[in-house]
Formats: C-alpha cells, structure tokens, sequence
C-alpha cells in the first residue's frame, strides 16, 4: 500500500495495489490512482535459505581463478541477510516497457549499485510480510533524485526490497566480503584470493618456446615443423585466458 492524499480536501488516503480507485475516508470523493506517481512498497522474497547458500558460496569457492585452497582454508565469520532497497521505474520509452533499477541507499557492500531485477517473486511489502530475520535497510535517497534524469514516461514506480546474504569470511590473515543474491545465488565481490599465477606463466612460457623452436625447424629443415608454431600459440592463448578469467558467478570490479 502507499499512502496519496485526496484532491479534494487534502486528507491522506491509502492507495491499494491493483486498485484503480480509492475513496477518501474523510470527504467521500473518489480517487483515481496514478500509478506514474504513487510509490508502492515491493519486496521479493528469499528463496535460498542460509545452508543452501553457504553451500552455493563454498562452490563459488572452488572457482578456478581463486585460491587453489580457498575452498577449503576459507573460514566464513558470519553470514548476514539483508532486504536491501533500490527504486524500479517502470518507464515507456520509445512505445515500448523498460524496467530501470536505481539505489535507494549508498553503500560500499560490492555489487549493490548496479542490480538488475533478479529471478523471484515480487509482493507487496505491508504489515502482513515476515523478513523472517533479515535487517531491512531503510532507504536514504529520494526519488526526486532520480526522476528528472529518467527516459521516456512513468508508468510505475516502486521501493522495491531485494535479498541479499553478506559473507564475510577470513583467508591467510585477510578478511574478506562476498554478497550473494538471496534468489538467484550470483556472487558479488570487490577483492578475492586469487590463484598464483606461477604455472600458468610456466606453461604459456613453454607455448611460446614450443613455437619458437618449431619456428626455426621448420625454417632449417620442412615446414612441418609449422604445426608446432601454431600448437605452441594455442597452448599460451588457452592458458592466458584461464589466468585472467572472472570467477564464475561473480563480479570482479
């Protein structure tokens, strides 16, 4: 529900989701409800539990640009849940529907600031909700901030609560802080421990010596020695790639 206040006598009036009209209770008039300025509360619901997602985290752990022990060694510190609060504006740009998601809150927890509306079920946020636990972060920033830089025109617009767990967890020495969906499972992260890069800058060295020497053999005797260029490049641009790969799952930013 979001509350709108009557034309008429400036009384306040509650605006009911899914309803086209409203009556005041003070004077009696009847109200339609412009959807394109009324705020209603959303909130979608988690859909992993705590151990599902200590699961899902321990996988992201064994990711194959991490610490070839992260899996293992990492100790989780605390697992924190959280309905975190951004705006979604439903606009009509060019004729057609778009959805934009803007923060509500500032905040250095990874990933928060650039969401796009995850798999789940959105309802309506009231009284008859249960968080079942998690910390509802409240909102800081207003919508005015947003508005006059928005394409098209508004059709809805919404505080919209997303799920979130917070892993904070310990490795080597260093803690560190992931962010993981609530519904989806996608790990967010500003810093992780990456896996050394020592044999793979042994092995993209023995491409390129590979290479090399079918270079010169191929030069000196037959040209089939060629082939071993090409196989040592491939060797080093296969294992160049695997050393600069983003973890799966997650944001490296």
């Amino acid at each position: 529900m979001s509350q709108l206040r009557c034309p008429k006598c400036g009384a306040p009036a509650i605006a009911e989701h899914g309803k086209q009209y409203t009556t005041c209770e003070n004077c009696g008039t009847v109200i339609y409800i412009d959807r394109s300025s009324v705020i209603f509360n959303y909130i979608m619901p988690f859909i992993l539990d705590e151990d599902k997602a200590r699961a899902v985290f321990r996988r992201w752990c064994a990711g194959p640009s991490l610490a070839k022990d992260l899996e293992r060694e990492a100790q989780i510190t605390s697992v924190e849940k959280i309905y975190f609060p951004v705006f979604l504006f439903r606009r009509v740009v060019g004729g057609q529907e778009k959805s934009i998601i803007k923060p509500a809150k500032g905040t250095t927890l990874p990933g928060l600031q650039s969401q796009v509306i995850p798999p789940g079920d959105i309802t309506v946020f009231d009284s008859t909700v249960s968080t079942r636990g998690a910390e509802v972060i409240q909102p800081e920033i207003s919508v005015e901030t947003y508005l006059a830089d928005l394409p098209g025109t508004a059709k809805e617009q919404a505080l919209l609560y997303l799920p979130f767990f917070v892993f904070r967890y310990r490795y080597q020495g260093t803690d560190y802080i992931s962010v993981m969906g609530g519904t989806s499972g996608r790990v967010h992260t500003s810093g992780f421990p990456g896996r050394s890069a020592a044999p793979y800058a042994l092995v993209v060295g023995g491409g390129f010596l590979l290479a090399f020497i079918g270079g010169i053999l191929g030069f000196i005797t037959t040209p089939i020695f060629y082939v071993l260029v090409f196989a040592g490049a491939a060797l080093a641009m296969l294992t160049g790639r695997a050393v600069v790969r983003t973890p799966e799952g997650g944001d490296n930013k």
